[in-house]
């Protein structure tokens, strides 16, 4: 039940658009359930890509919230330069998931990290390679990132990444109410949505920019950006970005 930013290429304000971001923590959208408290305070944190666009590396999660807390904005003001991608998660936690900060998104590993907003059922009976370990307290969201990337291991020679991710999606066979995603590798950017239930708040935009583009859960209040220019991406579709300029491809479930 969390928030999600992904942004590709450069943007001249693009603190300011992670800060606008941080405010989703009190005012983001959350599912229409009985006794679900507002706010996605439950865990914050954020990864970039390295100078070399070769890999995401792992760079700051806490607990509490992202716009109630100094270390959010000291995080992105000790950042020299703007990363060519940064992800950046706002943590709602699923009721049978602990909030702990190993249970904080994002989730790394091998120059891979996702940031996933929804609750998967069962995830740990998910087929893995036996080499991952995983980092977290059980958290389905490192499970189902696990077995994103034994599908991409284990792509045939022929096969893209883009199509690993595809077939993963498509032959999942536990329950879920959204696997939305945001995933990257360094270098290219996938983004996924794909609900189960709660239409309005299992949502991803996108908004492209002079010379990137930016994925969020829902439109950002940011003085820059028409919010008329926001574009909802459809139900079961997965986006890659990649380039400069960048590029987007869109394909169906």
């Amino acid at each position: 039940m969390c928030r999600l930013l992904g942004i590709y290429g450069h943007e001249d304000g693009w603190r300011e658009i992670v800060i606008a971001f941080s405010r989703q923590a009190d005012t983001g959208n959350i599912p229409p359930v009985e006794n679900i408290k507002p706010g996605h305070k439950d865990g914050w944190g954020m990864t970039v890509s390295n100078s070399q666009q070769s890999a995401m590396v792992p760079y700051v999660r806490q607990l509490g919230s992202a716009y109630q807390s100094p270390g959010f904005r000291r995080a992105l003001e000790s950042l020299p330069d703007q990363p060519d991608i940064l992800l950046c998660h706002l943590r709602k936690a699923s009721p049978t998931i602990p909030i702990t900060l190993s249970n904080a998104h994002p989730f790394l590993h091998n120059g891979w990290a996702i940031i996933h907003n929804g609750t998967i059922y069962q995830a740990n009976t998910l087929p893995r390679d036996p080499y991952l370990v995983l980092t977290s307290d059980n958290s389905d969201s490192e499970h189902f990132f696990q077995y994103l990337l034994t599908k991409i291991r284990e792509m045939q020679a022929d096969q893209t990444i883009t199509a690993a991710i595809l077939d993963a999606v498509s032959s999942l066979t536990v329950d879920y109410n959204s696997i939305n995603f945001i995933l990257s590798n360094g270098r290219d950017l996938y983004a996924l949505r794909c609900y189960r239930q709660y239409e309005s708040h299992f949502t991803l935009y996108y908004y492209p920019t002079a010379s990137g583009l930016v994925i969020c859960s829902e439109p950002i209040d940011y003085q820059e950006f028409d919010r008329a220019r926001w574009s909802l991406l459809s139900n079961n579709t997965l986006l890659k970005i990649h380039g400069s300029p960048p590029k987007i491809d869109a394909f169906g479930i």
